[in-house]
């Protein structure tokens, strides 16, 4: 079972926000007036995405992949579109409003529903597949009486 840290929850929030300004200024630089203003924008873009997945594949160590997945796509989502309202004068309609608190809703609702209970056994408290091999090929070589029993079994 993942034992999850603020570490980990750093590096999810920092995931979040690269992807976020990433994300916005790649929009951004579209209305830049210098010259090669479009590539820089994307060039900064790539670069918040590529660290916003290195952030991310460390929040995963410590935070369920499904938990982990959730957050950064919900909080993501939501930041981009409350940035775009700031930044980029969209309009915060009441579709969209209703739609972001589902997302963030659903965020929620898939950290609680992981199970945090006992962990599963690992497989070196399983039996491995040559004991199992071995315990059938015994009990196919032990001698049997005439109504069936290994000798030695119980009635």
């Amino acid at each position: 079972m993942l034992r999850s840290k603020p570490y980990h929850w750093c590096c999810l929030v920092a995931s979040v926000f690269l992807e976020v300004g990433g994300t916005l200024v790649m929009k951004l630089a579209q209305g830049w007036a210098f010259p090669h203003a479009q590539v820089l924008g994307l060039v900064v873009m790539w670069l918040a995405i590529a660290m916003s997945y290195f952030f991310l594949s460390k929040a995963v160590t410590g935070i369920p992949v499904g938990v982990t997945f959730a957050f950064w796509e919900g909080l993501g989502l939501t930041c981009i579109t409350l940035g775009s309202v700031l930044f980029l004068n969209e309009a915060l309609t009441l579709r969209r409003a209703l739609g972001l608190a589902c997302v963030l809703s659903g965020a929620l609702l898939v950290n609680y529903g992981t199970g945090h209970g006992a962990p599963k056994p690992s497989r070196e408290d399983s039996p491995t597949a040559s004991d199992k091999a071995g315990a059938r090929k015994q009990r196919a070589e032990a001698p049997t009486l005439n109504n069936g029993l290994a000798a030695g079994g119980n009635r």
